[in-house]
């Protein structure tokens, strides 16, 4: 008998035991809304906090990642779009290119890098 390969999900190259701020404000807006909408934030966020870029592209390893289907995460993006939350670019065939946008505005996140006792690190 042959068993399957636990599947593996892809490493973050990144140091993770380094705290990185989540901007409240965001992630409550997202709260209030239905569906996978808080859970494909968080994949988001966690994209953005390891390119330190507003915007990235939703990859399938990143919806797997925080456990949300291709269909799932395609209603997500319209109720956070909707919201205000960020902005996506999808062409056919493509993943989608997703901006984390400024509270209110349609700026995108202006990112600092995070602070460890007293030091920025990069």
């Amino acid at each position: 008998m042959t068993q399957n390969p636990k599947p593996s999900i892809p490493r973050i190259k990144r140091n993770r035991k380094i705290a990185r701020p989540v901007r409240l404000d965001i992630l409550e807006a997202a709260t209030a809304l239905p569906g996978k909408a808080t859970q494909l934030l968080i994949g988001i966020w966690l994209m953005v906090t390891i390119q330190q870029s507003p915007t990235v592209r939703l990859s399938r390893a990143t919806m797997s990642r925080v456990h949300v289907s291709r269909f799932g995460a395609t209603d997500a993006l319209r109720r956070l779009e909707a919201a205000g939350i960020i902005k996506a670019w999808r062409l056919p065939g493509r993943s989608p290119l997703v901006t984390i946008l400024e509270p209110g505005t349609t700026q995108p996140l202006k990112l600092e890098p995070p602070e460890v006792m007293g030091r920025r690190v990069l």
